[in-house]
Protein backbone atom coordinates (compact mmCIF):
# COMPACT_ATOMS: atom_id res chain seq x y z
CA UNK A 1 0.00 0.00 0.00
CA UNK A 2 0.87 3.69 -0.31
CA UNK A 3 1.56 5.43 2.55
CA UNK A 4 2.03 8.67 0.28
CA UNK A 5 -0.16 11.62 1.92
CA UNK A 6 -0.24 13.14 -1.53
CA UNK A 7 -1.54 10.12 -3.42
CA UNK A 8 -4.11 9.79 -0.52
CA UNK A 9 -5.33 13.46 -1.03
CA UNK A 10 -5.46 13.26 -4.87
CA UNK A 11 -7.53 9.69 -4.35
CA UNK A 12 -9.95 11.22 -2.00
CA UNK A 13 -9.90 14.35 -4.15
CA UNK A 14 -11.06 12.57 -7.32
CA UNK A 15 -13.42 10.26 -5.22
CA UNK A 16 -15.56 13.21 -4.17
CA UNK A 17 -15.72 14.59 -7.75
CA UNK A 18 -17.02 11.64 -8.67
CA UNK A 19 -19.81 11.17 -5.66
CA UNK A 20 -20.61 14.86 -6.61
CA UNK A 21 -20.85 14.31 -10.60
CA UNK A 22 -23.10 11.07 -9.68
CA UNK A 23 -24.95 12.76 -7.18
CA UNK A 24 -26.01 15.91 -9.37
CA UNK A 25 -26.62 13.39 -12.36
CA UNK A 26 -28.99 11.24 -10.24
CA UNK A 27 -30.21 14.63 -8.88
CA UNK A 28 -31.06 16.07 -12.33
CA UNK A 29 -31.75 12.43 -14.34
CA UNK A 30 -35.65 12.44 -13.27
CA UNK A 31 -36.14 15.92 -14.44
CA UNK A 32 -34.40 14.96 -17.98
CA UNK A 33 -35.90 11.52 -18.41
CA UNK A 34 -39.53 13.21 -17.37
CA UNK A 35 -39.10 16.12 -19.97
CA UNK A 36 -38.30 13.63 -22.48
CA UNK A 37 -41.10 11.06 -22.16
CA UNK A 38 -43.22 14.75 -21.88
CA UNK A 39 -41.77 15.90 -24.88
CA UNK A 40 -42.21 12.70 -26.69
CA UNK A 41 -45.89 12.21 -25.90
CA UNK A 42 -46.61 15.84 -26.75
CA UNK A 43 -44.88 14.97 -29.78
CA UNK A 44 -46.60 11.74 -30.60
CA UNK A 45 -50.08 13.49 -29.88
CA UNK A 46 -49.66 16.33 -32.42
CA UNK A 47 -48.30 14.21 -34.92
CA UNK A 48 -52.15 12.16 -34.42
CA UNK A 49 -53.67 15.69 -35.00
CA UNK A 50 -55.02 16.26 -38.54
CA UNK A 51 -53.63 19.27 -40.47
CA UNK A 52 -57.21 20.95 -40.47
CA UNK A 53 -57.17 20.87 -36.63
CA UNK A 54 -53.55 22.13 -36.43
CA UNK A 55 -54.78 24.87 -38.52
CA UNK A 56 -57.62 25.82 -36.57
CA UNK A 57 -55.52 25.97 -32.69
CA UNK A 58 -52.81 28.16 -34.67
CA UNK A 59 -56.23 30.29 -36.28
CA UNK A 60 -57.00 30.49 -32.20
CA UNK A 61 -54.01 31.12 -30.85
CA UNK A 62 -53.47 33.78 -33.53
CA UNK A 63 -56.66 35.46 -32.33
CA UNK A 64 -55.95 35.08 -28.86
CA UNK A 65 -52.58 36.88 -29.31
CA UNK A 66 -54.40 39.59 -31.52
CA UNK A 67 -56.59 40.39 -28.60
CA UNK A 68 -53.68 39.99 -26.05
CA UNK A 69 -52.02 43.08 -28.11
CA UNK A 70 -54.78 44.81 -28.26
CA UNK A 71 -54.53 45.13 -24.41
CA UNK A 72 -51.19 45.64 -24.89
CA UNK A 73 -50.21 42.51 -22.72
CA UNK A 74 -47.38 42.68 -25.29
CA UNK A 75 -45.16 39.27 -23.63
CA UNK A 76 -48.03 36.82 -23.75
CA UNK A 77 -49.26 38.00 -27.24
CA UNK A 78 -45.05 37.37 -28.13
CA UNK A 79 -45.27 33.86 -26.24
CA UNK A 80 -48.84 33.06 -27.85
CA UNK A 81 -47.30 33.45 -31.34
CA UNK A 82 -44.09 31.44 -30.49
CA UNK A 83 -46.74 28.79 -29.23
CA UNK A 84 -48.61 28.51 -32.47
CA UNK A 85 -45.51 28.74 -34.26
CA UNK A 86 -43.23 25.86 -32.40
CA UNK A 87 -46.34 23.46 -30.65
CA UNK A 88 -48.68 23.82 -34.11
CA UNK A 89 -47.30 25.39 -37.11
CA UNK A 90 -43.74 23.01 -36.61
CA UNK A 91 -46.24 20.34 -37.48
CA UNK A 92 -47.35 21.31 -40.46
CA UNK A 93 -44.45 22.54 -42.08
CA UNK A 94 -43.55 18.83 -43.76
CA UNK A 95 -47.01 18.42 -44.79
CA UNK A 96 -47.32 21.62 -46.17
CA UNK A 97 -44.55 21.78 -48.31
CA UNK A 98 -44.99 18.11 -49.74
CA UNK A 99 -47.89 20.02 -51.37
CA UNK A 100 -46.84 23.53 -51.73
CA UNK A 101 -43.55 24.77 -50.42
CA UNK A 102 -43.72 28.00 -51.17
CA UNK A 103 -47.00 28.97 -49.13
CA UNK A 104 -45.34 26.72 -46.43
CA UNK A 105 -42.35 29.08 -46.51
CA UNK A 106 -44.05 32.44 -46.80
CA UNK A 107 -46.31 31.60 -43.90
CA UNK A 108 -43.73 30.26 -41.62
CA UNK A 109 -41.33 33.47 -42.36
CA UNK A 110 -45.03 35.52 -42.17
CA UNK A 111 -45.35 33.59 -38.42
CA UNK A 112 -41.78 32.88 -37.17
CA UNK A 113 -40.18 36.79 -38.07
CA UNK A 114 -42.67 39.36 -39.40
CA UNK A 115 -45.59 38.44 -36.67
CA UNK A 116 -43.09 38.15 -34.02
CA UNK A 117 -40.91 41.12 -34.80
CA UNK A 118 -43.33 43.48 -35.11
CA UNK A 119 -44.65 42.64 -31.64
CA UNK A 120 -41.73 42.96 -30.22
CA UNK A 121 -41.36 46.38 -32.18
CA UNK A 122 -44.56 47.33 -30.79
CA UNK A 123 -46.01 48.02 -34.06
CA UNK A 124 -49.66 49.67 -34.31
CA UNK A 125 -52.37 47.05 -33.82
CA UNK A 126 -53.54 47.68 -37.16
CA UNK A 127 -50.09 46.00 -38.81
CA UNK A 128 -50.49 43.36 -35.99
CA UNK A 129 -54.15 42.78 -37.65
CA UNK A 130 -53.41 42.77 -41.09
CA UNK A 131 -49.96 40.24 -40.59
CA UNK A 132 -52.67 37.99 -38.81
CA UNK A 133 -55.14 38.43 -41.84
CA UNK A 134 -52.32 37.47 -43.95
CA UNK A 135 -51.33 34.31 -42.02
CA UNK A 136 -54.80 33.33 -42.01
CA UNK A 137 -55.44 33.81 -45.69
CA UNK A 138 -52.31 31.38 -46.16
CA UNK A 139 -54.27 29.25 -43.93
CA UNK A 140 -57.26 29.11 -45.63
CA UNK A 141 -54.66 28.39 -48.69
CA UNK A 142 -53.18 25.35 -47.09
CA UNK A 143 -56.57 24.10 -45.59
CA UNK A 144 -58.16 23.64 -49.33
CA UNK A 145 -55.10 21.83 -50.14
CA UNK A 146 -55.36 19.29 -47.35
CA UNK A 147 -58.95 19.12 -48.34
CA UNK A 148 -57.80 18.17 -51.91
CA UNK A 149 -55.21 16.21 -50.71
CA UNK A 150 -56.00 13.68 -48.02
Amino acid sequence: MNSNPLAKFKFSTIFVFMISAVTLLITASPSIVFGQIESESATSEEDSRSPIAIINEIRNLLTQANNQYASQDFVAAEQTVRTAYLDHYEFLEGPLAALNPELMEATELLIREDLISAIQERAPVSEIQNLINTINNNLDQAEVLFQQNP
